[in-house]
């Protein structure tokens, strides 16, 4: 794993974890979901934002 310059945020950068699905970690905590498993996925993040109660309304 060659290590390289990237910014938060975006698919590039060195991976951490990679799945036999196609979806995978960056080093500095960024995931990425196949299209498989996308939906699933991000639907369950958003329920658990909401049940740790981790974010506030900005007006």
């Amino acid at each position: 794993m060659s290590e390289h310059k990237y910014q938060k945020l975006t698919i590039e950068g060195d991976k951490k974890t990679q799945w036999i699905c196609g979806c995978f970690e960056t080093v500095d905590g960024y995931f990425w979901f196949c299209v498989e498993h996308k939906e699933k996925l991000s639907k369950s993040i958003k329920n658990q934002i909401d049940n740790l109660d981790l974010t506030r309304v900005i007006e």
